[in-house]
């Protein structure tokens, strides 16, 4: 499965230090601080550039400002609370082995991307870690592979597009699925249509099962956005979206260079 869906741009998953990154008033307990663009403090005369030097590429910035406020809030409102009450029903141990399960299948995406990318040292743990966790590991619930130093990787067809030197374009926040990229939107959604084949492959009986419903159209997003971190606001700083937009761009650009 495409780690993309998965981890929210997947990109996402690593926004939590940004919560050092920058200082701001103290607000009220409960309130975010307010969102407003570097570029409202331009002097007279100044560059853009110049009054923020970690732009990038935003053509879209007033499409994406308002996605980017209707993840908050539907984040808020709608995904945390379903999130929150699945935690609370749902044994610590259960939920490890969800995790273990979706993250075997996502083993799919990688090492396929790998060997794309002609990275053989990925490519080959991974299908080790595929075979061991799909076994032993009893479908991927368990994750027996890690303990015998086969760490997981992490490569998706955004990456491979990047790596063979396809460039970012326009920077994108997606509706609920959050910060990417024209290049790593498109890399998404070859992932996405490749899981779907790989789907179709399962008998039809199995398809049709209201279990498998629930397992891929329900439990799936849920355990996606349990697994990561990041908060909306949790920043502490106005200048947020401009944070945002700039770790994700840099960490994407290192994930490709690795």
């Amino acid at each position: 499965m495409t780690s993309t869906i998965g981890r929210s741009t997947a990109a996402a998953l690593l926004l939590l230090p940004l919560a050092g990154c920058a200082t701001a008033p103290p607000q009220p307990q409960g309130m975010a601080p307010p969102r407003r663009p570097i570029t409202e403090f331009l002097r007279p005369g100044e560059t853009r550039e110049a009054a923020n030097p970690i732009a990038i590429y935003d053509p879209f910035e007033r499409t994406n400002r308002a996605i980017y406020k209707f993840n908050a809030q539907f984040d808020q409102y709608v995904y945390l609370p379903v999130v929150n009450a699945y935690t609370s029903v749902t044994p610590a141990p259960v939920r490890r082995s969800v995790s273990n399960f979706f993250n075997n299948l996502e083993e799919i995406t990688t090492f396929t991307n790998s060997v794309l990318q002609g990275k053989v040292e990925k490519a080959s743990p991974t299908l080790f870690r595929f075979i061991i966790n799909s076994t032993v590991g009893l479908f991927g619930l368990f994750d027996p592979a890690s303990h015998l130093n086969l760490p997981r990787q992490d490569e998706d067809f955004g990456q491979t597009l990047g790596y063979w030197g396809l460039g970012n374009g326009p920077y994108l926040v997606l509706p609920i699925i959050g910060p990417s990229n024209l290049r790593d939107a498109t890399g998404m959604g070859v992932d996405l249509g490749t899981d779907w084949v790989l789907l179709q492959q399962l008998p039809s009986d199995v398809r049709d099962d209201l279990f498998y419903d629930l397992l891929f159209w329900g439990l799936w997003p849920i355990d996606a956005r349990y697994q990561i971190d990041f908060r909306y606001h949790s920043t502490g700083s106005p200048f947020e979206y401009d944070l945002v937009r700039y770790f994700i761009t840099k960490s994407r650009e290192v994930k490709i260079r690795n």
